[in-house]
């Protein structure tokens, strides 16, 4: 036995030595290998990229047979073969001189997963409705610090205007266009498949404006969390989530954890920020006798540009890190964010700090799996921005004149007033939209302190291998205090004010889902989901507001309210007023969906939903019922039409959804004033009260050709949205004011359609394009025979937005200057041109028919380069800016026109000053001439731009750094308004595309770098 064992021994030694030196012999040699790469029919793959792997520099690309030739190749290495739309093969050489290689379609390009409502899962060719899909990355390379801002351009038919009031605003969200006249317009926010509490308190609803900007639930989010965002655009995709998704929904979700070691994401965006574009001011022409408009005689030289003095520059740091990892069974995701921003306002700060956590269980060989998350946002908002002539800086610095003592009070803005004994105002003339700019950002802070707690968790049970029960549950809760004192001498506080308000919402969120998937035949295939939800929101407020005069004790009783200036408790105060509000809402939903697969050709979904909403209480109508249906067909599964078609899809689909309705209609309620007094309600109740309906139709084609190169998607819609709410005065012997009523048939069409491709210069050298465009028109059908006149749903002095049938949602009517047959101007007994008594004459839409977008990605080894050109086409926008900058003698054309001794008026000179203190406005209230201050809207701008480099493998094999230069909103390609057409006061119905002394866009540029350990 031991003479065998030595002999066996001996013999492994042998061939162990003959193995050594045969891989010793191949590993010191290098071959040429040739070959052919064919696809899956046999047809010949030109361009395919072949590399030595570890040696991008080795390669070469197939020739126009499918052949290539590559030399020098270790005969112990690999080769990499690789080709868009292909699943790419790593293939052993052994010292071959021939390797053939036969690639695959890459199945995950056409059976790219879509998060869909309720967060289920779906092939994107399975779809039988329009939706979008955008990766993470594309909002973290060149953010923004509302997360939703950096969507812009990127899908067609999202249209996102961002607020006027800078860091913490809130963002006017659209899909297809506006459909509810006095309802909600903005789609459903949804994160990991459960719809988002988003409050948007405080909004402009006035040209004098002064209300705070609350923010909304998209600044709350860490762009670097995100890791895909699906856009389901129409009411058929939304359909499950019923009656809060008539808009459509915007599906986020965020990054989880995956099993393996360890890993570490930091990114670091640091940015300075500038006005994109600023207002035209005269610099030639002073202070007129009352030392307040600038209608004085010229300058012996000329004043410096105040505005540009006032505006700062601002920078923005956002920073986020994250930790991940697990086993099998628990995986958990961290992360931490924080933005701190510098507004381009003096004394304007906005502070963010974001903290997430996510952690899974696989329990019982993941039959069972739970996970639980936790997120915590804190926001704090200092000076912060707000639309129109009161409480905002702005008028001062825009309309403060021309050669007075700028300097004097920028460095004294307050003076110590030796009969009071406090600071007070510096300036000469204060008015109610006009005090010093440094007064109003040091002694009139608006400040706002925001918390955001989120709690929530999942269970699902799989209990065959295609049947499972899932169940989550969520609560939210928002917490606001926003304070603005104002400082004795303050316009119309001799004493000074004390506001102080307290906001908070409460949301819970659940549901129960059963799902199950099965094969009905070999042909057949069923996907179902049945399920119940509820969302039970209350929302609550409290105020204490205090202001007065000096308070004062005589024979024993009182005058006055406030003991003493700048004390802002309530206790310094005689008396407080208060306020408190309190809203809460129920609805109670089950639902169900279907999809049936027909031969892998053919798809049909169903959809069912029955709401019960606490708002119709006290109705007969407590329960509203949702169904949707929807059908495609995969023209290239029924018959061949050639390599060059991957995928060619037909698909169509209709769905009735609902649009939740206010709550506290149906029996209105008694309010408890002050002094015990107890106001009656001054509307009727609304008895028969029903929730507004979509009905929505939708058509379409989905494409990808040529090796999964190129992808087409063209849909066109139709929705007709019924039983709009108004409110309509009553009849005088009523004894009430108003009343409500369901009427209206608002009409919204279009087309959406995207198209990319990417090309492949070279193996390392390849360019992506995307190319978006959407059209949409909207008309009111019907509005109701009570409103023969029509309905005003906004005013901005001399103009209002108006709903007229058979006009649109947008249409803007004017004050204008009124000429005679002959189109000559009308003039009065001074030789002025005479102001229309009404805002009567419709000059076109707020609104824009046309948006589009085109993004394009160069990549150059580890260089990549990318930019993002967006803009529309069409449209109106409104400037009350420029009115009152000429009616108070600033702007740069009331100083031209006074060097050009006048204004031309019929072929006549009109006194410069006279001419535009007609035409321009002088305040909030004035009825000026509107027409003469609407511009095109049409514009085209350098959204985004970034380049970047990628270091590899730093410490290990999946350390990278990465380095991008960035910048958005760097020019406009085209403009003709004088501001940014794409602006909003708010983002309340009616308020897109209207300026009044909103803060400028600012155009960013710095630097982001992300790092991956």
């Amino acid at each position: 036995m031991k003479r065998k064992d030595k002999r066996n021994s001996l013999r492994e030694g042998v061939f162990s030595l003959i193995f050594l030196l045969s891989t010793l012999l191949l590993s010191a040699q290098n071959v040429t290998v040739r070959g052919t790469v064919t696809d899956e029919t046999g047809e010949t793959v030109i361009g395919a990229t072949v590399i030595v792997e570890g040696n991008a520099a080795q390669g070469t690309t197939t020739d126009y047979d499918g052949n290539y030739v590559l030399n020098n190749v270790p005969a112990n290495g690999n080769l990499v073969f690789s080709y868009v739309g292909m699943e790419s093969q790593i293939v052993p050489v052994n010292g071959r001189a021939t390797i053939n290689v036969t690639m695959a379609s890459d199945t995950e390009l056409l059976q790219e997963v879509v998060v869909t409502a309720l967060g289920i899962q779906r092939q994107s060719k399975t779809l039988t409705y329009a939706a979008e899909t955008v990766g993470g990355d594309k909002v973290a390379d060149v953010k923004s610090v509302n997360v939703i801002n950096s969507l812009q351009g990127k899908s067609a038919g999202l249209v996102i205007t961002p607020n006027s009031t800078g860091a913490g605003g809130a963002s006017k969200i659209l899909l297809r266009g506006n459909k509810s006249i006095n309802g909600n317009n903005q789609p459903l926010i949804v994160v990991d498949g459960v719809p988002l509490m988003n409050t948007t308190n405080g909004q402009v609803s006035s040209n004098w404006g002064g209300e705070r900007d609350g923010g909304d639930a998209m600044s709350t989010i860490n762009p670097d969390d995100i890791a895909s965002i699906s856009i389901l655009k129409g009411a058929s995709a939304a359909a499950l989530y019923g009656a809060v998704a008539a808009n459509g929904a915007i599906m986020i979700t965020t990054k989880s954890a995956q099993s393996g070691k360890a890993r570490i994401q930091f990114s670091s965006n640091t940015t300075i920020e500038t006005p994109m574009v600023l207002p035209k001011f005269q610099t030639t022409y002073g202070a007129s006798a009352d030392n307040l408009t600038s209608w004085g005689s010229k300058l012996s030289t000329p004043s410096k540009n105040y505005v540009k003095d006032y505006f700062q520059m601002g920078y923005t740091l956002n920073n986020s890190i994250s930790i991940s990892g697990g086993s099998d069974v628990m995986q958990g995701y961290l992360s931490y964010g924080n933005i701190t921003s510098t507004g381009i306002t003096p004394k304007n700060d906005f502070k963010s700090h974001t903290f997430n956590s996510k952690v899974a269980f696989n329990l019982f060989n993941k039959a069972l799996e739970v996970d639980f998350s936790a997120r915590y946002v804190t926001q704090d908002v200092k000076n912060g921005a707000a639309s129109g002539f009161l409480f905002n800086p702005l008028t001062g610095a825009y309309l403060f004149a021309r050669g007075a003592d700028w300097d004097g009070y920028k460095n004294e803005f307050e003076k110590w007033d030796i009969t009071r004994n406090i600071n007070t105002q510096n300036l000469i003339n204060i008015q109610e939209q006009y005090q010093n700019p440094y007064w109003m950002v040091n002694r009139m802070v608006p400040h706002s302190k925001r918390d955001r707690f989120e709690f929530g968790g999942g269970a699902k049970w799989n209990i065959l291998e295609n049947l499972n029960i899932a169940a989550r549950l969520k609560y939210e809760r928002s917490e606001e205090r926003f304070v603005n004192n104002l400082y004795a001498s303050s316009f119309r506080y001799p004493m000074g004010r004390m506001k102080d308000e307290r906001y908070w919402g409460h949301q819970y969120y659940g549901d129960l889902l059963l799902n199950y998937n099965t094969n009905l035949t070999d042909d057949i295939t069923l996907a179902t989901t049945v399920g119940t939800s509820f969302t039970d929101y209350r929302a609550e407020n409290v105020g204490l507001w205090a202001e007065g005069e000096q308070a004062k004790i005589a024979d024993g009783k009182v005058t006055g309210n406030i003991w003493f200036p700048n004390v802002f408790i309530p206790t310094n105060f005689y008396s407080n007023m208060a306020s408190q509000g309190y809203s809460h809402k129920r609805l109670n939903s089950v639902f169900g969906t279907a999809q049936i697969g027909l031969f892998e050709k053919a798809y049909i979904d169903v959809t069912a939903r029955n709401d019960w909403s606490s708002a119709l209480a006290y109705t007969p109508n407590i329960s509203f019922f949702y169904p949707s249906i929807g059908g495609n067909i995969l023209l290239n599964e029924l018959m061949n039409m050639g390599d060059n078609v991957n995928l060619l899809k037909l698909r169509a689909s209709y769905s009735i959804v609902g649009n939740d309705i206010p709550v506290y209609l149906t029996n209105l309620r008694y309010t408890l004033k002050g002094g015990g007094v107890i106001e009656a309600p001054s509307s009727a109740p609304f008895k028969d009260l029903k929730p507004e309906k979509t009905h929505s139709k939708e058509i379409g084609i989905d494409g990808t050709f040529f090796r999964n190169r190129m992808n087409v998607n063209l849909t066109l819609y139709r929705t007709n949205t019924i039983n709009q709410f108004f409110s309509i005065a009553s009849p005088y012997p009523t004894g009430l004011r108003n009343r409500y009523i369901n009427a209206g048939d608002v009409q919204n069409q279009g087309v959406e359609a995207t198209v990319s491709y990417i090309t492949e210069f070279t193996p390392d050298f390849n360019w992506a394009t995307n190319l978006n465009f959407s059209y949409n028109d909207n008309k009111i059908i019907k509005l109701t025979d009570e409103l023969k006149d029509g309905a005003s749903l906004a005013g901005y002095g001399g103009a209002q937005m108006k709903l007229v049938e058979g006009g649109s949602y947008g249409d803007l009517y004017v004050k204008y200057l009124e000429k005679d047959d002959k189109g000559a101007l009308k003039l009065n007994k001074d030789g002025l041109p005479i102001v229309s008594g009404q805002d009567d004459f419709m000059i076109g839409n707020l609104n824009a028919k046309i948006h589009l977008g085109w993004s394009n990605t160069f990549n150059y080894k580890d260089v990549t380069l990318s930019f993002l050109i967006d803009g529309k086409i069409g449209g109106k926008a409104l400037s009350m800016t420029e009115a009152t900058l000429d009616g108070w003698g600033v702007s740069e054309r009331s100083g031209k026109a006074r060097d050009e001794g006048g204004v031309v008026v019929n072929g006549t000179k009109v006194d410069a000053q006279a001419y535009y203190e007609t035409v321009g406005a002088k305040n909030f209230n004035t009825n000026y001439p509107a027409a003469e201050y609407v511009y095109n809207a049409t514009n085209f701008r350098m959204r985004e731009i970034s380049l970047g480099y990628t270091f590899r493998k730093l410490i290990n094999n999946s350390s990278d750094l990465s380095l991008s230069l960035i910048g958005r909103n760097l020019f406009f390609i085209y403009k003709d308004a004088p501001m940014d057409p794409d602006v909003s006061a708010s983002i309340n119905n009616g308020w897109q595309g209207v300026d009044i002394f909103a803060l400028p866009t600012t155009r960013s540029f710095g630097l982001n770098v992300k790092i991956n350990f």
